[in-house]
C-alpha cells in the first residue's frame, strides 16, 4: 500500500472510531463490533492493510446505525413550546348537525343525487370533528408507548472501549 493510502485508512480508522465512542447500540450490535475490533487489531498487528480496509466496513456500519439511532431518538424529543388545545366533547355533535345541515341544503338544492354527493362530504367533516376531539398530547402519549419488540441501546461498554484504545495504540 502507498502512503496516500495507508494515511487514508488511518484516517477513516480514527473517524470510524470516534464515532462508535460517541453512539449507542443494542448490547448484541456491541459484542459483534468487539469482535471486529479485535480482528482489526490483529489485522494491524500483522501490517495486513488490505484485511484491515475490508473489515473497516462491518465497524462503520455500526457506527452508522447508531448515529441514524440517535438521530431518531433526537426527533422524538418534545418541542421547546407546546401549544395546548383544549378537548371538547361537544365537537362531534356540532360536525354531527353540519353535516345534516349540508345534506338538507344538497337536497333542496339539486335533489337526491346531490344529497348523496353532499352526504360524502358530511361523512368527512363528521370524522374531522372526532378526531379533533384528540388532542395532540394524546397521539404524542400514543406514539411514544413501549413497543413490545424494540430492544434498549446503551453506550459502547467499557471492553470496547478499551479495544478502541489498543488499536489507536497501533495506529
Amino acid at each position: 500500500m502507498s502512503d496516500d493510502d495507508v494515511r487514508d485508512l488511518e484516517a477513516d480508522l480514527r473517524g470510524t472510531l470516534a464515532d462508535l465512542q460517541a453512539v449507542s447500540l443494542e448490547a448484541t450490535a456491541w459484542v459483534a463490533v468487539l469482535a471486529d475490533l479485535d480482528r482489526i487489531a490483529d489485522a494491524l498487528d500483522a501490517e495486513a492493510g488490505a484485511m484491515t480496509r475490508a473489515m473497516l466496513l462491518s465497524l462503520s456500519q455500526a457506527a452508522f446505525e447508531g448515529k441514524v439511532r440517535q438521530r431518531l431518538a433526537g426527533a422524538d424529543g418534545r418541542a421547546a413550546l407546546v401549544i395546548a388545545t383544549k378537548p371538547t366533547s361537544a365537537l362531534p355533535v356540532v360536525g354531527a348537525l353540519s353535516a345534516v345541515a349540508l345534506i338538507g341544503v344538497g337536497y333542496l338544492l339539486g335533489g337526491p343525487s346531490v344529497a348523496l354527493l353532499a352526504g360524502g362530504f358530511a361523512l368527512f367533516i363528521f370524522g374531522v370533528a372526532v378526531a379533533g376531539t384528540h388532542t395532540t398530547k394524546d397521539r404524542v402519549d400514543q406514539s411514544r408507548a413501549p413497543v413490545a419488540g424494540r430492544k434498549a441501546i446503551e453506550v459502547a461498554p467499557r471492553v470496547v472501549i478499551d479495544a478502541i484504545r489498543r488499536i489507536e495504540g497501533l495506529l
